[in-house]
């Protein structure tokens, strides 16, 4: 049986994590302004700023990932498209 309570590592390897944790909920931020201030009208400028925002956010989740991968959280697919049991 895998025991599941863990201690909270403490140093650089939580703070981190921590950071990272912060830096991707700044990316969906910024991501929900965009959205929020989108028009009816999609131009190349709003394209450009939504691939530079969906990259950053991509990159913020892929270091949060890895982060919180070091302290020992495992992460399921992000690829998974249907229910665990299918």
């Amino acid at each position: 049986m895998v025991n599941r309570n863990r201690k909270a590592p403490q140093g650089s390897e939580l703070q981190r994590a921590q950071v990272a944790a912060r830096t991707e909920q700044s990316a969906s931020a910024q991501l929900v302004e965009f959205a929020e201030r989108l028009g009816p009208e999609i131009g190349p400028a709003e394209q450009l700023e939504y691939d530079t925002l969906i990259a950053r956010e991509a990159a913020a989740m892929s270091d949060r990932v890895e982060a919180f991968g070091r302290l020992g959280f495992g992460a399921p697919s992000l690829d998974a498209t249907g229910p665990p049991d299918a």
